[in-house]
């Protein structure tokens, strides 16, 4: 079976997303708020390359969900406002992701629901 679009853009999306967040920590120029984006990064890897590999949908789902607040949060804060709106940028794409594995194309080839059922 081949993989659908939905499931190859939120893939991307999700690794591109923690590769984005992990380079705005570096950005930052300060080793105490590397942590959190790289931890959620490597999380964020995973959850592309589970998504890719079309297994477990619902903890990427979570994590996507989690992400989001995250950056929500952090676009919300009292930090500088290239970081503020990269945050909001990849709280809409971790939000669309959600979308993207949620849809029918993607939960029939993650096998969460029988193909065709016209």
């Amino acid at each position: 079976m081949t993989r659908p679009l939905e499931v190859k853009v939120a893939s991307l999306l999700l690794v591109g997303a923690a590769l984005a967040f992990v380079g705005l920590g570096l950005a930052r120029n300060d080793s105490g708020a590397l942590t959190f984006p790289v931890l959620l990064g490597a999380i964020g890897v995973l959850a592309g390359a589970s998504v890719f590999a079309g297994k477990f949908a619902t903890p990427v789902v979570v994590f996507a969900a989690l992400a989001a607040v995250a950056h929500a949060a952090i676009a919300l804060s009292a930090v500088a406002l290239w970081i503020r709106i990269g945050s909001g940028v990849l709280a809409a794409a971790h939000v669309y992701a959600v979308v993207l594995v949620l849809t029918r194309p993607a939960r029939v080839f993650t096998g969460k629901v029988t193909g065709d059922q016209s």
